[in-house]
């Protein structure tokens, strides 16, 4: 009799712990996916720039770090995560700081390029790796997009209600961007990679969020005519024509209805000083890009020197601008004004190739996904996620051509995403059976 109330004892105390475990994982998912969406705010969307005086306080370090204790301290989640043989933009990025490393010795500035990688780039490593694991089922990859569409429109409130740092520029003031961290390409350009995020989310989406994304839309082609920014608007143009191509008969007429009230807000938000800029683009004869000695054309033709000069190791990671004086012959210090020519000089021929390698993974990748999607051999749930990352990394490209964005969070968010999409395709078989290993144990 007392064994086999002991017994009973037991079996109910192993219910409870089971009960209980049971409640504590969705609330661990919960703040794990809540704490990756606050991450991208603060990291992607750089949201903290609005607050100058919290600069100090680190929140985007804590946010990482306690997103990462999170995952590490979860056996759900190191049992099923996707390894980096499945993520190659992980392996390709992981290879540009294996690269960064080696060539420090051969840096214009050594020191610099050390800081630089402890500093930025490892940071740049470990928000790819923890959205890469995180975003990898529906729910998710549409939490952490909707936080980077809402800190991109987030940002074009402050700049219409002149909340935080305003930076305005004296050749032009009607473009203007917000504190110290993006510029208004800079800003272009993250509204440029969150579009077609918020758009492909529309068709699935309840009313309510249906009305919040199509609000964070017309905001961001607020904010583009607010930055005045050329290669944003060239790189509005071809995301348009994307969104548009990738999308679905019956997805179709809300792509139409988007680009159709995005030209209407560029009629009556953009003023006549924004359309003199735009003209420039094809009457270039007289841009400052062309004519004087800090346009791009003269920063390119510098930076090709460099590589000409250290082809296979570059001038060390961050170490254009140091490099810039010496082959320019001034005392100048200017940006490439150009991912891939950034990338060429400071890491070599072979960091051009892993850097490029990276964004034709992704786009190839993400258009084979949303084919066999379509086809029925792969969840149509990823067809708005692979037409997403396509599109925003054609974007990206683009524009990026003419910025400084090869180890920005920006290029790192469509990195982390794209790896994601790629994870979830390439381990669905694996991530199953590890769940039920758990499950049984």
């Amino acid at each position: 009799m007392t064994g086999t109330c002991q017994q009973a004892a037991e079996m109910d105390l192993g219910g409870d712990i089971e009960a209980h475990e049971a409640s504590r994982k969705p609330a661990r998912d919960r703040a794990l996916l809540w704490g990756m969406a606050v991450l991208t705010v603060f990291f992607a969307a750089q949201i903290l720039q609005l607050f100058p005086s919290l600069e100090g306080f680190q929140i985007a370090k804590i946010a990482a770090a306690a997103v990462a204790i999170l995952f590490i301290t979860s056996p759900e989640q190191i049992a099923g995560r996707a390894r980096i043989r499945a993520t190659p933009q992980l392996k390709l990025i992981l290879g540009m700081l294996a690269l960064a490393l080696i060539t420090i010795p051969f840096s214009v500035w050594p020191s610099g390029s050390l800081q630089f990688i402890a500093e930025v780039y490892l940071k740049n490593v470990v928000f790819v790796y923890l959205l890469a694991q995180t975003a990898r089922s529906p729910r998710n990859a549409r939490v952490i997009s909707g936080a980077l569409v809402a800190g991109s429109a987030i940002l074009v409130i402050a700049m219409l209600i002149g909340f935080g740092p305003q930076v305005t520029y004296k050749a032009d003031p009607s473009r203007t961007s917000i504190g110290g961290s993006y510029d208004p390409n800079d800003m272009a350009l993250l509204f440029i990679v969150s579009i077609p995020f918020a758009v492909f989310m529309l068709k699935d989406a309840r009313p309510r969020n249906r009305a919040l994304l199509i609000a964070a839309m017309a905001l961001m082609m607020i904010g583009m005519v607010k930055t005045g920014s050329r290669g944003g608007f060239v790189g509005l143009i071809v995301i348009a024509g994307l969104i548009l191509i990738r999308s679905s008969a019956q997805f179709r007429r809300y792509s139409v209805a988007a680009i159709a009230a995005g030209i209407l807000l560029f009629a009556l938000a953009a003023p006549p000083t924004y359309w003199e800029r735009i003209n420039t683009i094809v009457n270039y004869e007289d841009d400052y890009n062309i004519k004087e000695n800090v346009g791009r054309l003269v920063v390119w033709r510098t930076g090709l020197k460099m590589v000409a000069a250290h082809p296979l190791t570059g001038v060390g990671i961050s170490g254009f601008q140091t490099a810039y004086r010496t082959f320019s012959n001034s005392k100048v210090e200017i940006s490439p004004h150009n991912s891939f020519l950034q990338v060429a000089a400071e890491l070599g021929v072979f960091g051009f190739l892993l850097f490029t390698a990276i964004i034709f993974v992704s786009i190839y990748g993400a258009r084979k996904i949303r084919k066999l999607a379509r086809q029925g051999k792969e969840d149509a749930e990823l067809i708005w996620m692979a037409s997403a990352v396509e599109v925003g990394f054609i974007g990206f490209v683009v524009s990026a051509f003419f910025l400084t964005h090869a180890y920005t969070a920006i290029f790192c968010f469509l990195a982390g995403i794209s790896a994601a999409l790629l994870a979830r395709r390439r381990t669905p078989e694996r991530e199953n059976s590890a769940a039920q290993e758990i499950e049984y144990a």
